[in-house]
């Protein structure tokens, strides 16, 4: 039986809680979608209370574009190139910062990976990522595999491990877990000047300089090949703040 994978930001009305990882190759990994898509049937993306994988854009709401680090914009599940027993979760928010910039996670907001072990479109495992500070130092705060304090959207905060970590630097909260939180290369790849081309009304398409005579009809209907195709975050040099956690499937009641 498969499981299902949701994430969730909530954000938090108090907090009271009182490898050499392969970073480098991770941004490989995390670019190729047949490996990501590897770890389907073991887990499968969904949103919470949703059993099929759904997705939306990003930057949505007002909110959301005032508070960066409550935009989440992508999520990746895949095995662990190290050790066929792991399982990698990462989860991406605050996209577009440029070239050399920095950015603070949002210590209102409570990341959650929540998994469903019956696929009843109801979590049973939750791992909570939660921070303090702000800058270099801001300290990462993790708790679970666990089960919950409530099911659904509205969560409190469950006790975090006492091993806490530090942005941008690698350290192990509990046994058996590796976890990263900090500034990344953005993993995800995206053709933006196709897109245009395919959808002329979100943008002026390549090779233009001003937006064709009728913008609803598409000037290409395919995307450009690999070799061609242009990643526009890439060469852009755009980073976004990562959670990435390794840690044994078992913890989460997979095989």
């Amino acid at each position: 039986m498969g499981h299902s994978l949701a994430v969730q930001l909530s954000f938090m009305q108090a907090v009271d809680t009182g490898l050499t990882f392969p970073f480098g190759r991770l941004d490989i990994v995390m670019k190729r979608i047949s490996t990501i898509l590897t770890v389907a049937g073991t887990l499968t993306l969904a949103l919470a209370g949703a059993r099929y994988a759904v997705s939306s854009d990003h930057a949505d709401t007002t909110e959301v574009v005032s508070r960066a680090g409550s935009d989440l914009s992508d999520v990746y599940v895949f095995p662990s190139k190290e050790n066929p027993n792991n399982v990698v979760l990462a989860m991406n928010v605050n996209p577009l910062i440029g070239r050399g910039g920095t950015a603070s996670f949002d210590n209102d907001v409570l990341y959650q990976f929540k998994v469903d072990l019956d696929q009843d479109g109801r979590e049973d495992r939750v791992i909570q990522v939660s921070f303090a500070g702000t800058g270099a130092n801001q300290t990462v705060l993790v708790a679970g595999p666990m089960a919950p304090n409530e099911v659904g959207s509205s969560n409190t905060q469950l006790r975090p491990y006492s091993r806490t970590g530090t942005v941008n630097a690698e350290f192990s909260p509990t046994t058996g877990m590796r976890v990263f939180a900090g500034v990344r290369e953005d993993s995800f790849f995206f053709d933006l000047e196709q897109f245009f081309t395919i959808f002329p009304d979100r943008g002026v398409p390549a090779g233009l300089t001003t937006p064709p005579a009728d913008p609803n009809a598409p000037q290409a209907t395919t995307w450009r090949a690999p070799g061609v195709a242009t990643d526009f975050l890439s060469n852009g040099g755009f980073n976004v703040l990562s959670i990435v956690i390794e840690m044994p499937k078992s913890l989460l009641g997979t095989r």
